[in-house]
């Protein structure tokens, strides 16, 4: 997640001004403040993201509220992931910069969050859609955007605003729970893709891509809550096999999905 930074709005070596001969001293004047557009330009490709992840917000829910047909809805789903690729695909371009073809740049390419979720929403463009899969890129889209917004009130002079302080302190104290919800969503599609691949959904290749996505995201330097959560199942499904009364056929397969779980680390 993106920290919270305050820019001053202060420039700096202000000094109060003398009205003619009178010691008496006036406060300074009023601080200019950065403009909208001012910020805007400086932050060109920050303020597109931030347009591309409200796009993904708009239509996530397009999708998931049933206010249009079927074909409409179906559109929007592939929309999000599109809106998506491209915010992650430009997040991508600033955090490596321009593609270089050696061994280095394609170490760091792959341990950066960015090029997971180009990944991620890769696979879902490709595929027929899948509910719980919106889940991440909706989250994490609005607390990116919720965060680019602060950023930029902050930057206008604009920090006191109703909405800023609630919005602060929603990023402060939800973080965590959004990350964790996001990491668990990620967990549970993978049974999800399986079962589609069944029922002829989707192609085998989905789930091959979306197991290292996941080996990816366990491995994430920035982001710890998919190795936590992997964590919490493991512990959780020892406890089930642990208890006598577990039957045997479901003792085994917990004990392959641990050692699928160990897997992803190697």
């Amino acid at each position: 997640m993106v920290e919270i930074r305050e820019e001053s709005t202060e420039p700096a070596g202000s000094s109060p001004t003398s009205s003619g001969p009178s010691t008496s001293r006036q406060p300074p004047p009023p601080q200019p403040r950065n403009t909208l557009m001012d910020f805007l330009k400086d932050r060109t490709l920050d303020s597109i993201n931030f347009a591309l992840r409200i796009v993904t917000i708009f239509f996530a829910l397009s999708y998931l509220l049933p206010l249009a047909s079927a074909p409409v809805q179906r559109k929007a789903y592939f929309k999000a992931f599109a809106a998506a690729m491209a915010t992650n695909a430009l997040r991508l371009q600033q955090r490596i910069g321009p593609v270089r073809l050696n061994m280095e740049f394609m170490q760091r390419l792959f341990t950066e969050d960015s090029c997971h979720y180009l990944l991620y929403s890769i696979l879902f463009v490709l595929s027929e859609p899948i509910t719980m899969a919106l889940l991440p890129i909706m989250i994490f889209a609005a607390l990116q955007a919720t965060n680019f917004f602060v950023t930029l009130m902050t930057a206008i002079g604009q920090n006191n605003s109703p909405v800023v302080p609630p919005l602060t302190r929603l990023i402060q104290n939800q973080t965590p729970n959004c990350l964790g919800i996001v990491a668990c969503a990620e967990i549970f599609l993978a049974p999800a893709l399986f079962a589609s691949v069944l029922m002829g959904q989707t192609s085998l290749v989905t789930p091959i891509g979306y197991y290292r996505f996941l080996v990816m995201r366990y491995g994430s330097q920035r982001n710890p809550y998919t190795r936590q959560a992997f964590y919490q199942m493991r512990v959780s499904l020892d406890q089930v096999a642990a208890n006598p009364s577990c039957p045997g056929l479901v003792r085994t397969f917990i004990y392959k999905s641990i050692s699928f779980i160990s897997s992803l680390h190697r």
